[in-house]
């Protein structure tokens, strides 16, 4: 196994050690402890390599890394990170080449500098870059241990007595704020605050005491006066809550408007295009489209889904791709570009055995973090990608408006697969804006393959173009040149591994997906965690007792992390930073290792048919209705008809119960009957007799069955 940036390294006495650089031309690595403060150290490759064939090291799974929720980050923290991450940065800045921070000379006089720059100690920077490479070169390595400090985020139980320190003046001892206050505070944020208006926070406050918390009396003249209540929220109290309900990006749009927030005030993700830096796995470029070719739902073919959105990643350089996915997701979205973006950073064999295809390791052998994504204003352009961007350490180019000559490369891939696709698949639609002429058959009615079978055919071009493919217009080195190199993609990246033309970074697989799956809120509910109208749930659900809680106190939101490429699964992050699973309810397993796009075609079709058998029941229904109207009328007729008026109302009410049984034992008789000779009916004598019978009360109660037995 080859030895990569950021591996962790277990010695046989149990000391981890993290891979901070790896030198691929000579044999030289630098490992960090993972514990203790000190500088990283030169181990030899042929060293290791031979310690990892005897009991002396281990490669280990990067379990050390901790999973962090953006959404939850202090200003604080976030103010802490940036500033140290700067001071990283400059001081890699200070050395000539990448392996010159590791030498101590050059480390030092690195260190100073910035130390004089930043106007910070020396042991800051230390701890800082210590910070760093023990961290496995993320920003989020060097955010503060808040987490450790106090019970943060737990909010103190109200009791009687009053919480905080007492009051210095005055004699009221002031308000506990419980959710009624919280309340309206809210209430008069969103009426006051938050509105084009722009009243400061104090003007609020007043406002809020003058609706909320005043008393109004009338005087004696008939003028009328505002009274304060006897306790009250101090401002101190609204603005400590205000600084937790507040978002600043609800607040400058709902102040200063929208277009004021995106021109001023949002994160600079990138800027215009770059090069590759004559390097891989330094810059990928991704972009989508759809294919023109139809298929059929994977539930039933009968059903004709449209076109499929193919997204492709591709290295700049090397003209690899190292990543896609094949959904239907809407164009802009973004649970397309995060897929195929995993797939980029994550081992490829699985994946591809899914979908019934077998590769060898080096077909495709591409799972590491780039430097730097290549971009258009599309579904890379938001709230979603920055958790990605700072927890993975990526940076985000988005190129200009209407410019998709800047990213040619990627281009040009998926058009060659939108080539070699359209000779050998069924249900390609017309491209561009060619009216279908009179006449002609709509080839979309001859679409046979479901996503997944088209899936597996882009794996099988992906793996040509990437081991086969000759790149005519590629320009070689000259160090290509003279090593023969052919222009073929895999052959390019090898080279540049070889001879130190980029090097690989990699992460755990868990924290790559768990920084770029997409995030929303499900609900806690009494019969499960609800998402998408399905329902989930884990061991350590059932040990806090949340659906519990849920079916007394009612529903809960709960942010969640999802794959849209399978439902089966959705993910929280515990307090501790660990990962949380929950998994799909097993009576909803006909949704198991479905797309959020197949979960919603499953509902549509099972509303469409609800709907067309609902509408038969409706018809029916009427028939039902008349049916019974009409057995009632002539029942109602035939009663009129023989109805005598001269039995009085009492003596018709007489002895119903005795009646009821004269009837059932007359119904046994007659089934008796039917049993012994089916097709024997009661004759219309045998009625006029039983009629007889029930209306003389001196008839004794078998005469009439004993006619009927012996007729």
């Amino acid at each position: 196994m080859d030895i990569l940036d950021n591996m962790l390294l277990q010695s046989v006495e149990g000391n981890l050690m993290r891979v901070t650089w790896c030198d691929r031309v000579s044999s030289h690595i630098y490992v960090i402890d993972l514990e203790g403060k000190r500088w990283p150290y030169l181990m030899m490759k042929e060293a290791v390599y031979g310690e990892l064939k005897t009991p002396g090291i281990d490669i280990m799974q990067d379990d050390v890394l901790i999973h962090v929720d953006e959404d939850s980050l202090s200003k604080a923290q976030i103010a802490r990170r940036d500033k140290a991450m700067e001071v990283v940065l400059h001081v890699l800045e200070q050395v000539d080449n990448s392996q010159q921070i590791f030498i101590s000379k050059y480390r030092i006089k690195a260190i100073k500098r910035t130390a004089t720059i930043m106007q910070i100690s020396i042991s800051t920077v230390k701890n800082y870059l210590i910070e760093y490479w023990v961290g496995g070169k993320v920003p989020n390595s060097l955010l503060p241990s808040f987490n450790k400090c106090g019970a943060r985020g737990k909010e103190k139980a109200i009791g009687e007595r009053k919480r905080g320190r007492p009051r210095k003046y005055g004699n009221q001892t002031g308000i506990n704020i419980d959710e009624n206050i919280k309340r309206i505070f809210k209430t008069s944020l969103g009426r006051y605050y938050y509105s084009q208006k722009q009243n400061s926070l104090k003007t609020t406050y007043d406002l809020m005491m003058k609706d909320f918390f005043t008393i109004e009396k009338v005087k004696k003249d008939g003028g009328k006066t505002h009274i304060l209540k006897s306790n009250q929220p101090t401002y101190h109290q609204f603005y400590y809550w205000f600084k937790l309900f507040n978002n600043r990006k609800h607040e400058i749009s709902k102040r200063h408007g929208t277009r004021i927030y995106f021109q001023k005030h949002r994160a600079i993700i990138g800027n215009s295009t770059d090069d590759s830096g004559l390097l891989v796995s330094n810059l990928w470029q991704t972009d989508s489209t759809p294919l023109n070719i139809t298929l059929v739902s994977s539930i039933n073919r009968n059903i004709i889904v449209g076109k499929p959105l193919l997204h492709l990643v591709v290295d700049a350089y090397s003209r690899v791709i190292v990543g896609f996915n094949l959904s239907f997701e809407s164009l802009n979205a973004y649970s397309g570009a995060m897929t195929a973006l995993l797939n980029s950073m994550t081992n490829k064999k699985e994946f591809c055995s899914k979908f019934g295809v077998e590769i060898d390791d080096n077909e495709w052998d591409v799972a590491c973090i780039p430097s730097k994504i290549f971009t258009d204003r599309g579904e890379l352009n938001g709230k979603q990608i920055e958790s990605a961007i700072d927890g993975l350490g990526i940076s985000i180019q988005n190129s200009p408006s209407y410019r998709p000559e800047l990213k040619g490369t990627v281009e040009q891939a998926l058009n060659q697969i939108q080539i070699q696709l359209a000779p050998h698949v069924d249900g390609a639609s017309i491209s561009g804006k060619r009216v279908r002429e009179r006449g002609e058959s709509d080839l979309r009615l001859k679409a046979n393959l479901t996503i997944e079978e088209l899936t597996a055919i882009i794996i099988k071009l992906i793996i040509f173009h990437n081991n086969y493919h000759v790149m005519q217009d590629y320009e070689l080195t000259e160090e290509m040149l003279e090593q023969d190199i052919e222009k073929i993609p895999m052959k390019i990246w090898n080279f540049c591994l070889r001879n130190q033309k980029g090097q690989l970074r990699t992460l755990p697989t868990e924290y790559i997906r768990m920084h770029l799956l997409q995030s929303d809120k499900a609900t806690i509910t009494s019969r499960g965690v609800k998402f998408k109208k399905l329902l989930y749930t884990s061991e350590l659900s059932l040990q806090r007792n949340w659906f519990e809680s849920a079916r007394h106190n009612g529903s809960k939101r709960l942010n969640i992390k999802f794959d849209a490429r399978d439902l089966t699964e959705i993910y929280t992050i515990n307090e501790d930073g660990s990962l949380h699973t929950l998994k799909l309810l097993n009576h909803l397993s006909k949704y198991k290792s479905k797309s959020i796009a197949e979960v919603e075609q499953i509902n549509n079709y099972e509303k469409e048919m609800e709907v067309k058998s609902k509408q038969k029941e409706l018809e029916k229904k009427m028939q039902l209705l008349s049916d019974i109207d009409e057995i009632t009328s002539r029942g109602k007729l035939k009663t009129e008809t023989v109805k005598d008026d001269t039995i009085s109302k009492t003596r018709k009410l007489r002895g119903i119960k005795n009646n009821q049984k004269r009837e059932r034992e007359i119904q046994r008789e007659i089934f008796k009957n039917e049993k012994q000779s089916e097709g024997l009916y009661t004759s219309s004598k045998n009625m006029e007799s039983v009629t007889n019978y029930i209306n003389k009360d001196n008839v004794e109660e078998l005469t009439l069955f004993r006619q009927l037995r012996d007729e």
